[in-house]
């Protein structure tokens, strides 16, 4: 029987995680002994020199991708350098302020000012443990370390003298999955002072070498140009055993592509596996490789379309190699198709409709059933791409709009809340097409994008279209065909960029008396009327509460459903200007929405509702020039941005800087590559990152939500802790890709609202 000493159990639902500055994540140490891949499933090649290997559209360096996978050395290494703990801050989205870098020797440490830090990682089966550092002691002599909660020990400093101070050895195994390490620091400090410099954190696995650990920093894992036989590779260099691993949804045409080979005189074995919550580590290939001075690198490609569409950990591992040697990588990267994927065809006209408050259960193909109310939809359903996982960045209109005229997400433009403006200094697709020589016209009848909230300027031509005005609702869409008519009889060959945001099913809406008449039931007396249903429905979402009747909700449909048909009819119209002018075919025409309108009573044509998903999936219709692409279905997921990097490369041209975004024709080609980030939405500390069927949601600093659609649509059970791998790949994704785009919360700016303003928005609902 053994001691009785600490258990380390499973975290709990309140513990803490991490997200990485990258995107990658903890695989699999010490686990049960790994399964081959079925013969025939993955085939691989392998050639003993450096044959040359098809051509291939390199999608993701593995190399530029390693501070944010994780490392493994006997156990998992934590380094403080070069933004690898970025997301590890106990579910945070930045370090904490009191953690700055500093140098020693030419690396990267991190100086501590905090009290205590904490990390989470995975651990990947049962194992005893124990947790060492390498740090210089400062205002602190020691540090107590905890693992949820349940103290393993103290590391010892020494002041100004750098040491790996190590706590004991659990005796009993921790268990597999999520856990948090809990650093506190003793001492006081004095103004100036911190507590310690570290240089890496790890969390050790016993063994028996005796060999002296060398930790897989990133400054000791990169070979930059490692040459055997005289051929270099960029490489990553692995000690035995040791592993990178980094997560990844790859398609169906992802391949990996390594040369792999031994610094040092000795021989190695290499293995890279494939991980997934679950299931057993499964290795999809093994390389022998000779060292020596006739060493040479082993080509391999491997592809991964069984794994097409899943959210898996790659793993690069060294099993073994003689003291001193490496295991070598040599470029490992994930390609795509040989052939690139076609880019969007040349357009002369490029014409983008968003359509307020719908939803795309309303609306064909996804209502599922004949809907004769909208021909123009049906239409488009039938005769052009229509995309099955079209995702909202935000749950604010402005935001969304200003997303899709930016090509980029919301903590970039800053139009993140209600209140907000689109800056001046934000390039939108308008400004960049009409700099180059494109006739522009933005057509809004939705006031959260008029003049006061920064929208307009940069377009050649400004239509605002207010509900107080009294024209039709159809307005914007008509007047956009009247312009491309204008447009087309001032010069045949002028090109044009058209944005309409159009009303769509938002009140109020405009219904003849004929037909508010013929509405049942026919003695309705309710509040809700055509003209000021938006302010009703307003002052029920302050009470937050459902209190209308059936009779109600029937009313609010119906008129819904009128309006929407006015909206498709006019639609239409503006289907037949393009092609009475002789440009249907040389148009990129999309339709999408900005918003769905919410189910209850008070979410209907609500803003700032949940990140849920029925609240942020849209629906995305387009027609490419050439009827490219004509009646596919595309199930591959696509985001709002995508539509600005569409249009402007239809137009052939380019953003200033490095676009943000895909080519939905490359999407709908199903040729695209690795899926290297996840979709998503954000509200102010709210966040939710969808990538495939899996959900992660939840608000900074808390442990978040992980759903997965395919098996529990509704989103009833959070999966956090069965699918930890999962879970931290999303969270490290979202905060990695945040931090690469955010800008100063300073830069954000306030809408500019008049008493003429106020009173729009009022009759919008929006006040």
């Amino acid at each position: 029987m053994r001691a009785r000493v600490i258990r380390i159990l499973r975290p709990s639902a309140a513990l803490t995680l991490l997200s990485v500055a990258g995107a990658l994540l903890s695989g699999c140490t010490g686990c049960e002994r790994p399964r081959d891949l079925p013969a025939g499933a993955v085939a691989a090649s392998a050639t003993p020199a450096a044959a040359p290997l098809p051509p291939a559209r390199e999608l993701v360096h593995l190399v530029d991708e390693l501070p944010s996978c994780d490392l493994e050395h006997r156990g998992l290494l934590l380094d403080t350098g070069a933004g690898a703990l970025l997301g590890r801050f106990a579910w945070q989205a930045t370090a904490p302020t009191g953690i700055n870098a500093v140098e020693h020797d030419g690396s990267t440490w991190a100086r501590i000012s905090e009290r205590q830090i904490k990390l989470t990682f995975i651990l990947p089966s049962a194992s005893p443990i124990f947790v060492s550092a390498r740090a210089v002691g400062l205002a602190s002599r020691y540090a107590t370390v905890s693992l949820d909660d349940q103290l393993l020990g103290t590391l010892r400093f020494q002041r100004d003298q750098i040491r790996i101070a190590s706590t004991p050895t659990t005796t009993l195994p921790a268990d597999p999955g999520l856990h948090t390490l809990t650093v506190r620091f003793s001492g006081r400090l004095r103004e100036g002072e911190s507590f310690a410099d570290i240089d890496w954190i790890r969390v050790g696995i016993p063994d028996e070498d005796p060999a002296t650990y060398g930790p897989p920093t990133l400054r000791d894992v990169v070979a930059p140009a490692a040459a055997l036989s005289g051929v270099p590779h960029r490489s990553i260099a692995l000690r035995a055993p040791g592993a990178v691993r980094c997560a990844f949804r790859p398609s169906r045409a992802t391949r990996l592509r390594t040369a792999v080979g031994v610094l040092g005189s000795a021989e190695g074995d290499a293995e890279i596996r494939v991980l997934r919550d679950g299931q057993e580590p499964l290795v999809i290939h093994r390389v022998h490789v000779e060292g020596g001075d006739k060493a040479t690198w082993t080509d391999v490609e491997l592809p991964l379309a069984p794994f097409a569409g899943s959210l898996i950990t790659l793993e690069l591992r060294a099993t073994a190699a003689a003291r001193g040697g490496r295991v070598l990588f040599g470029d490992p990267v994930l390609a795509g198709s040989p052939e690139p994927p076609p880019s969007v065809p040349a357009a002369r006209a490029v014409v983008i409709v968003a359509l307020n408050g719908v939803e795309r259960p309303d609306l064909p193909p996804w209502s599922g059933h004949p809907e004769p109310s909208l021909a123009t939809l049906s239409d488009l359903a039938a005769s052009a791409t229509t995309f099955d996982h079209h995702r909202a960045p935000s749950t604010v209109v402005s935001s969304v709009i200003a997303s899709l005229l930016t090509g980029l997400p919301p903590s970039a433009h800053t139009v993140t809340d209600t209140g907000a403006r689109l800056p001046a200094r934000m390039t939108t697709i308008g400004a960049i097409a009409s700099d180059s020589s494109v006739r522009t016209g933005l057509f809004t009848g939705v006031p959260t994008t008029f003049r006061a909230f920064g929208f307009g300027p940069g377009w050649s031509r400004v239509l605002e279209h207010p509900p107080t005005s009294g024209e039709p609702a159809t307005t914007p869409i008509d007047a956009a065909a009247a312009w491309i008519s204008e447009t087309v009889r001032q010069d045949a060959g002028n090109r044009l960029l058209a944005f309409v945001h159009a009303r769509g099913g938002h009140p109020p809406w405009e219904v003849s008396p004929k037909e508010l008449n013929a509405l049942k039931p026919a003695d309705y007396a309710g509040p809700i009327e055509p003209r000021r249903a938006a302010q009703v429905l307003a002052r029920l979402r302050n009470r937050r509460r459902d209190v209308l009747s059936p009779d109600d909700r029937d009313r609010v449909r119906d008129l819904f459903t009128i309006a929407l048909a006015g909206q498709d009819r006019a639609l239409g119209n503006l289907i037949g200007t393009l092609k009475t002018a002789g440009l249907w075919d040389e148009t990129l025409f999309i339709v999408t929405g900005d918003l769905a309108s919410g189910r209850s009573d008070a979410a209907l044509y609500a803003e700032g509702l949940d990140l849920q998903e029925p609240v942020l999936t849209l629906p995305l219709y387009v027609h490419f020039p050439g009827d490219l692409y004509a009646g596919q279905r595309v199930s591959a997921p696509t985001e709002i941005i995508d539509i600005a990097r569409t249009a402007i490369a239809s137009l052939g041209l380019s953003f200033a800087r490095k676009p943000l975004g895909k080519d939905l024709a490359s999407v709908a080609s199903g040729l695209e590559g690795v899926e290297r980030d996840p979709q998503i939405a954000a509200l102010g500390d709210r966040y939710s990152a969808r990538w495939g069927n899996l959900v992660l949601s939840g608000r900074l600093g808390v442990p978040p939500f992980l759903c997965d659609l395919e098996v529990d649509p509704t989103c009833a059970f959070n999966r956090r802790d069965v699918m930890p791998l999962a879970t931290m790949a999303l969270f490290r994704r979202t905060v990695t890709f945040d931090l690469s785009v955010r800008a100063p919360v300073s830069q954000r700016e306030p809408a500019t609202i008049d008493a003429e303003t106020a009173a729009v928005l009022n009759v919008w609902g929006a006040q």
